[in-house]
């Protein structure tokens, strides 16, 4: 590129880059590539030697080109009639049934997974369904989707093959981008989920390596959305290597009292672009899943120890995909108000924690996780406090008037 020409505008985003990684994937020279920052956000950075100012990767971001609102064709709850795939989910199995869909179909599926010891999450093509696994089950933590893997899924599609993409919305936005024409076939299929934000990778690559060594060997796999008490009451769990055999010692903790987890729900380990979502309710994805919090208010004859999904159809395309395993679940119909009720997040972007950048930056000048522990207690503020005591009376209200009706 000469010094008269115009750099890209993706370089230049700072906050607002949601590391979606759309902009690497169709540069034609591949000369942008994705870098973490300190604290393991990727951004964009181009290699001036190679780039010839087309502006393909500024034509494919999501922050600077704002997608329509979603519509919603119809919103309803379900949980997958299969025991076993609602253990293995964290809410209610309609992703591993839509996933599965795909499959018995000759298709692929990307979605996060794990690697490096559980120390990164990375997005995977997965077309068999014994690895299925390994994109099931929510991972707070960012996902980093490779160029590969925006190139499997064109290349399913261009072979005429079905191709299911899950992922936050701003992750499902680049890929629609990046598809172009491709996005709108009846083969592609974007599912994206009820995001929060998505926390630092380095605090978590440090986290897992602190919880090796607390508990004496590396972490071998988490489920973070563990439901041995219950959809309810989930817990955070750890699986270690095994010194002697391969079956593996677990730990656990109540969600909301795992350290890292605390983090996340204070909104202090949370990407800048989160704060300002590019992607809410415009990601163009097919169908939005998360879980249904408050179905136990409004749905008390229905068993949801196991989990229940919420479930937005925002096409025909994402209609036509639920009916096609909606024989396979339990379901009823819902509204979008009653989604948004329990998932605030859905439409609205996170307030971040008051000394958010204090955090940070004490996570990107390297303080180890005992220090950050020491320092950072995220206890509840007392609105919090009041608001979930507040909670509590009102559920015991609607059950003592639901017994005496």
């Amino acid at each position: 590129m000469n010094d008269s020409e115009k750099s890209p505008r993706v370089v230049s985003l700072g906050d607002r880059c949601c590391g979606c990684g759309a902009c690497a994937a169709r540069c034609p020279k591949s000369c942008i590539s994705m870098e973490p920052d300190d604290c393991g956000f990727l951004h964009p950075t181009v290699d001036a030697s190679g780039c010839v100012g087309c502006g393909a990767c500024d034509a494919v971001c999501p922050a600077l080109n704002a997608p329509g609102e979603d519509g919603c064709e119809f919103a309803l709850w379900a949980k997958a009639h299969d025991v076993g795939l609602l253990d293995r989910s964290s809410s209610g199995g309609v992703f591993g049934l839509l996933a599965g869909d795909a499959l018995s179909r000759g298709g692929v599926v990307a979605g996060a997974a794990w690697t490096d010891g559980c120390r990164e999450l990375r997005h995977v093509l997965v077309e068999d369904r014994p690895a299925l696994g390994a994109v099931m089950r929510s991972k707070y933590v960012q996902s980093a989707v490779g160029r590969g893997v925006f190139e499997g899924v064109r290349a399913a599609l261009r072979e005429g093959r079905p191709a299911l993409f899950a992922g936050t919305a701003c992750q499902v936005a680049g890929m629609r981008s990046y598809l172009g024409k491709l996005a709108d076939s009846d083969l592609f299929l974007g599912v994206d989920v009820i995001c929060h934000g998505v926390p630092s990778p380095e605090l978590w690559s440090r986290w897992v390596d602190y919880r090796g060594e607390a508990f004496g060997s590396d972490v071998c796999d988490v489920n973070m959305r563990s439901k041995t008490t219950g959809w309810l009451s989930f817990s955070a769990m750890y699986k270690h290597i095994a010194e002697k055999d391969n079956t593996g010692d677990t730990e656990s903790q109540i969600f909301g009292k795992d350290w890292y987890m605390k983090a996340f729900l204070a909104n202090a380990s949370l990407r800048s672009s989160c704060l300002a979502c590019p992607a809410k309710r415009s990601s163009g994805a097919d169908i939005t899943l998360g879980d249904f919090w408050g179905f136990q208010n409004t749905h008390p004859e229905v068993d949801n120890s196991k989990g229940v999904s919420a479930v937005l159809c925002n096409t025909e395309k994402g209609v036509r995909a639920f009916e096609a395993i909606s024989g396979l679940t339990a379901n009823g119909p819902a509204t979008l108000d009653g989604v948004i009720a329990g998932n605030p997040s859905l439409v609205h972007s996170v307030t971040p924690y008051p000394k958010r950048d204090e955090f940070l930056n004490d996570v990107s000048a390297g303080l180890s996780i005992p220090d950050l522990m020491d320092k950072w207690d995220f206890r509840p503020t007392l609105w919090q406090r009041v608001r979930g005591k507040l909670g509590g009376i009102k559920r015991r209200l609607k059950r003592l008037v639901g017994r005496r009706a």
